[in-house]
């Protein structure tokens, strides 16, 4: 069964760039039976290699914007402990609901997405504009 999750995650990650986090969560805790906490542990070992792995690809593409994501990694990596830290803190049904709440933010900022585009300014236009 965890090979099957992990076949989605990847594949779904992959295609439509959302965190397998988001896939293989729910999966986990739903058909695997894990513990919230597990499930998130477990989660993010499997997106080190799913991330280094679909990077790899997008980047032979030529569809990586390497100072970005050097900051979005740097930050990533010196928020995350604190993150999970806050997480392994919070009692089981906390987790579930506070991760549901974000799954269906998460949702609704996709659907909504496409009516944005013209509220947020491009990192092109920050720098026109002498935001920078």
């Amino acid at each position: 069964m965890s090979v099957l999750i992990g076949f989605v995650a990847g594949m779904f990650g992959g295609l439509v760039g959302l965190g397998g986090g988001v896939i293989m969560i729910p999966l986990m805790v739903g058909i695997r039976k894990l513990s919230q906490h597990t499930a998130h542990g477990t989660s993010l070992v499997a997106l080190v290699f799913t991330g280094l792995a679909g990077t790899a690809a997008y980047y032979l593409k030529g569809s990586v914007d390497l100072a970005a994501a050097a900051l979005l990694a740097a930050t990533a990596v010196f928020t995350a402990r604190a993150g999970a830290k806050f997480a392994h803190a919070l009692p089981e049904w906390k987790l579930k609901r506070s991760f549901g709440a974000f799954l269906i933010f998460v949702s609704l900022l996709l659907l909504v997405k496409p009516y944005l585009t013209g509220l947020v300014l491009s990192t092109a236009a920050w720098y026109r504009q002498g935001c920078f």
